[in-house]
């Protein structure tokens, strides 16, 4: 994995060299400065497994992992921008062939090309800046065909990738859980990704887990960086701090004579690691054929459920930044952030994250949030009932 990266982070750097080095009207004295320091600041990935003994989770100081982020993430910034221009360049490029005119090519002027790097420079430092902040709350409302009466105006928190390690420490997750305990939920649900590294090193960062209060219970599944740092013992911590683990299993809330499916799958990554990976089957056995609403950290398949009424997945980040969003896209079966109708009868709601991974510490109009899901019952049931 670590020749992955160093592979995909000197790609960058050759792109970066070809598209913004190379063109610059500089001395080659300067252009030979911005190579070394792009060269410099791809190898964060490598620095972290070297120096900091993994690369997934770096055991190094906070304030070592803010720089690294910060100047990693000016590339972050800086590829997709040089991308927009190399797409512009070459549509310019064709109109002025095609019409015979000179429309200007503004990126030829050296203070131009400085205002790139100012610009990526400041949104990777704001960025990463962002990206470690407490989130606010986010309040949606979602109307789901089988709910009954009973469960209008249902309130679930949904938490998602929030990450606790060596980055996100136990004061940003106590803010966090405080947020949330204020909402006074019916339900919290925490999506996967919970945490950055195996329960062996984190038990002072990770105990607020065990503070999170609802009225019907605190329920979770695994996300892929649980599976990379040791799931059953995560499981484990989080069965003893009371929460309930849906990994391909489900919980029935009752209202009086109504009852609300709560499903959660495991994550895909499992299946790498020698265990089942997500069976919606086996965590829908037995189940009351009612509204359900399913906790699956990533959100691809969304597409192909059958009996899910909702889905609730976290796992994107929000893409990052705008520029971002469309290879996040990509890799998630179109969706990144938000509420999407997902089939006929599943709707899927994404959450952009409430934290961060470390090797990912950017926000860039991209914010964290806290959400807070408000089911309703749609209007001809309610109607029933009156």
């Amino acid at each position: 994995m670590v020749n992955i990266l160093m592979i995909i982070s000197l790609v960058l750097v050759a792109y970066v060299f070809v598209s913004y080095v190379l063109p610059f009207k500089a001395s080659w004295r300067m252009k030979l400065g911005l190579t070394v320091f792009f060269l410099a600041i791809s190898q964060k990935f490598t620095y972290y497994y070297y120096f900091g003994g993994h690369m997934f989770n770096p055991q190094l100081s906070e304030t070592t992992l803010i720089i690294w982020e910060s100047l990693f993430n000016i590339l972050l910034v800086l590829v997709p921008l040089l991308v927009v221009k190399d797409v512009l360049f070459v549509l310019v490029t064709v109109v002025n062939k095609a019409t015979g005119s000179h429309v200007p090519w503004p990126l030829k002027e050296a203070k131009n090309r400085w205002l790139i790097l100012i610009f990526s420079v400041a949104a990777a430092i704001s960025g990463t800046h962002y990206a470690l902040t407490v989130p606010t709350v986010h309040r949606v409302e979602i109307t789901l065909d089988r709910l009954a009466p009973e469960f209008d105006g249902y309130r679930i928190v949904q938490m998602a990738d929030l990450h606790v390690g060596q980055l996100l420490k136990r004061p940003w997750l106590e803010a966090v859980i405080d947020s949330a305990n204020e909402l006074d939920a019916d339900a919290v649900v925490l999506v996967g990704d919970m945490i950055e590294g195996p329960a062996s090193s984190l038990a002072t960062e990770v105990q607020a887990y065990g503070r999170i209060k609802s009225k019907d219970g605190v329920y979770a599944v695994t996300g892929n960086h649980e599976w990379h740092h040791g799931a059953a013992a995560w499981v484990k911590f989080f069965e003893e701090k009371g929460v309930v683990m849906l990994e391909n299993k489900h919980h029935v809330i009752t209202r009086g004579n109504a009852q609300l499916v709560l499903a959660g799958t495991t994550d895909r990554s499992a299946a790498r690691y020698g265990n089942h990976g997500p069976d919606l089957k086996k965590a829908l056995e037995g189940a009351p054929e009612t509204a359900t609403v399913l906790l699956a950290h990533q959100p691809k398949g969304a597409k192909q459920l059958q009996g899910v009424d909702l889905q609730l997945s976290g796992h994107t980040h929000g893409g990052l930044y705008a520029l971002m969003q469309p290879v996040v896209a990509f890799f998630n079966d179109g969706f990144v952030s938000g509420l999407y109708q997902a089939n006929k009868t599943t709707q899927l709601y994404v959450s952009p994250g409430t934290g961060l991974w470390t090797g990912m510490a950017l926000r860039v109009m991209d914010p964290s949030e806290i959400t807070e899901i408000v089911l309703r019952a749609k209007p001809v049931a309610k109607a029933k009932s009156e």
